[in-house]
């Protein structure tokens, strides 16, 4: 089989650049600027799996009922609350713990992203269906705004980041005008029941929630403010305020996780997977909006780590949690568990800061990251079910098997709708006249460069199934003006 490298570098060779070359960061820092990604109606994905979850993923959200998902909130604030429970963990009813969390584990978790899912499906296909959906939610939303929604609440810091991304999608994809006022209004309602500054799990969160006359319990002390910052930041970029900056720089997680990697130190082992993961996401945007280099050297070191302790999947995370490294235990897993790297959520995770590494230093090897988990996880993942059944754990056991999680609406039935609309903003990225390659997905990209080419190029094939075919076929590029390559 022909290695992705070598694969696209030949196919793409006489149209456009390759995302290969590593390294544009100097003595001072760096200074060229970020490759940049493609609009989201810019990329089509051809029939293909991708396409499928996409659109699979779409017709979930579009068919939910309205009533369900607003009733957690509607509940939590005294308000009427029509319409059945969603089921799972979505439902604001007394707990019914298992070990898999149990139903009314987390009120109302994935409600953000998916509106959030739905504005970038908007981006996408300009479907009506999906700006009146979600438009009509949101305006049900805004009286649930209230302090009473996040009081006594487990998870405060992961529902409010989670609606910080629905509210600047809203904006920023659906044009919604008062988006920035209702997140101002979340904001003064969340404030008062968040940690002053990020709290690491387990007993800094119990503490704080102590002195403030909150439940105290295990899963209490679960709650993630360190991924805040990514969205904040975001928020202040795309016109919400500078107080969203200031909230952000106060939710980077630094003393015990950012400082210790940027300093080359390994404390990976014991946190949650995913969500640590995913704050790494916050210290690349800390770079990208402040300029800090200490955040840039924090995720780079953190990815180094990450790859090392890694199966040959790309996954990671056995039993939800970084392993520490040279013991032995990523090996052991392979009998002892079959609860490995949350499929959907830790895809995305890894994709944003894949992503976001690969736009900064432009070194293919992120490409190549990004491929491994997207073939061999995510890509495989069973579909969301329409009752709320989710795929949730990559099984490496080495008596495997692919199965449903046992609750009914858990936190990867809110990610993998994100990460089937992101495939486009993954393939390609630009930077002035040129265009790189990044994955190889079969897609159209339509591109007007600042030299004024308009450029439309196609892949197809069917890679990785049909290597021999796909190198034939890949090399049929389109433009409909010449591409200036000068590589």
């Amino acid at each position: 089989m022909t290695s992705r490298r070598s694969f696209l570098l030949g196919a793409a060779a006489a149209s456009a650049t390759i995302c290969a070359k590593p390294g544009t960061l100097s003595a001072d820092g760096l200074n060229s600027i970020p490759l940049e990604t493609f609009d989201y109606s810019q990329v089509t994905l051809a029939p293909s799996l991708a396409q499928t979850q996409f659109e699979q993923t779409q017709s979930i959200l579009l068919n939910m009922n309205e009533d369900s998902m607003l009733k957690p909130m509607r509940t939590r604030t005294g308000l009427p609350a029509p319409g059945p429970h969603m089921g799972g963990w979505y439902d604001e009813i007394p707990n019914d713990k298992t070990p898999s969390g149990g139903g009314g584990f987390a009120p109302a978790e994935a409600f953000g992203q998916w509106l959030s899912a739905l504005a970038r499906g908007y981006a996408i296909t300009h479907e009506p269906r999906n700006k009146e959906k979600v438009e009509r939610i949101l305006a049900a939303y805004e009286p649930t705004l209230q302090q009473s929604f996040f009081k006594n609440f487990r998870f405060p810091a992961y529902n409010y980041d989670k609606s910080v991304q629905a509210l600047i999608d809203a904006r920023q994809y659906l044009g919604t005008t008062n988006a920035f006022e209702l997140l101002n209004k979340m904001t003064d309602a969340a404030e008062p029941w968040l940690p002053p500054h990020a709290l690491d799990r387990g007993e800094p969160q119990r503490k704080w929630r102590a002195s403030i006359g909150e439940p105290t319990s295990d899963d209490f002390t679960w709650d993630e403010s360190y991924t805040m910052p990514e969205n904040l930041y975001l928020a202040a970029e795309r016109g919400a305020g500078e107080r969203y900056r200031r909230m952000a720089r106060r939710y980077l997680l630094d003393e015990t996780w950012f400082d210790p990697l940027a300093a080359n130190q390994n404390v990976l082992a014991g946190h949650h997977a995913y969500s640590f993961c995913n704050s790494l996401s916050s210290a690349m945007q800390a770079w990208l909006s402040d300029g800090s280099r200490k955040h840039l050297d924090a995720a780079t070191n953190a990815f180094q780590f990450l790859d090392r302790q890694s199966f040959a999947t790309g996954g990671w995370g056995p039993d939800e949690s970084f392993i520490a490294p040279g013991g032995g235990k990523l090996y052991e897993s392979l009998s002892s568990t079959h609860h490995g790297f949350e499929t959907p959520c830790g895809s995305y995770a890894h994709f944003k800061l894949t992503r976001k590494l690969l736009q900064v230093t432009r070194d293919g090897r992120y490409g190549d990251s990004m491929e491994r988990v997207l073939y061999n996880t995510v890509l495989g993942a069973k579909p969301l079910m329409a009752d709320g059944r989710s795929f949730y754990y990559s099984d490496y056991n080495f008596d495997g098997s692919k199965v449903y999680f046992p609750d009914a609406w858990p936190c990867c039935s809110g990610t993998l709708p994100l990460v089937a609309a992101d495939y486009r903003i993954l393939c390609y990225f630009h930077s002035g006249a040129e265009l790189f390659v990044n994955l190889y997905l079969p897609s159209t990209v339509r591109w007007t460069n600042q030299e004024g080419a308009e450029i439309r190029l196609v892949q197809d094939g069917d890679y990785p199934y049909e290597s021999k075919k796909c190198i034939k076929t890949i090399c049929n590029f389109h433009t409909d003006k010449k591409i200036n390559n000068q590589h």
